[in-house]
């Protein structure tokens, strides 16, 4: 794929969210260890408005983003509900045309982490969320300057978050309620960069999905 289009990013992103309600449990118990042991419910609610937003139709996908990012903030998911909500109208600023080259999908992106950095204050080694998505933002935007095409891109990308999500594990965490265990807080994964590597995760193989159908249609 060379090009981005609302309907293939709504697609990603409903796929991701079938396989997030799936890690519920896996997200509540990783939260367990360093928070308050709710990051999966929050997620799970992240997803229902997932659903709720993009299976209406729009031909205005800024402000479907945008929508989305608000609808999940009027959730009751705490700070992390607060980070992902304004991770999507971050999102929605970066769509100025209906169709995204790979440069303009990866600054749309870049937005989004803006946004997140700028609500949250939290910088990279912080053990939080923006571990797994700095990497992959900055992966999206090292593949769009090789040349690399969409499915490229978040191959890419999937990788990075995935490996910045790991490196969370050896990390004392200086956000949240985590930051109160000290030296106690390394030996997990944070809970929000693990929920962010597992959207990119599924981003990654829902586009490596739609390419191989793609060429099984074109032999």
């Amino acid at each position: 794929m060379m090009m981005f289009e609302q309907n293939t990013l709504n697609e990603m992103l409903l796929y991701a969210a079938h396989r997030i309600e799936n890690k519920v449990s896996y997200l509540n118990d990783l939260d367990s260890h360093i928070g308050d042991g709710d990051h999966g419910t929050t997620m799970l609610r992240v997803c229902h408005c997932i659903d709720a937003v993009l299976n209406q139709p729009s031909d205005n996908w800024a402000k479907q983003y945008d929508d989305l990012g608000w609808l999940i903030m009027s959730q009751d998911g705490g700070s992390a509900g607060m980070l992902i909500g304004n991770f999507y109208i971050g999102l929605s600023e970066g769509f100025k045309n209906t169709v995204l080259t790979p440069r303009e999908t990866a600054l749309a992106f870049r937005q989004a982490l803006l946004r997140v950095q700028h609500f949250s204050g939290a910088k990279r080694g912080d053990k939080t969320m923006l571990d797994a998505l700095i990497p992959a933002v900055e992966a999206l935007e090292q593949a769009a300057n090789d040349g690399a095409d969409t499915t490229d891109l978040f191959e890419k990308a999937s990788e990075a978050a995935n490996l910045g999500a790991q490196e969370t594990k050896g990390m004392k965490a200086a956000r949240g309620r985590a930051k109160n265990m000290g030296e106690k807080s390394r030996g997990y994964i944070d809970p929000g960069a693990a929920s962010m590597a597992m959207l990119f995760e599924s981003f990654g193989l829902y586009v490596v999905k739609v390419s191989r159908e793609e060429e099984a249609y074109h032999g």
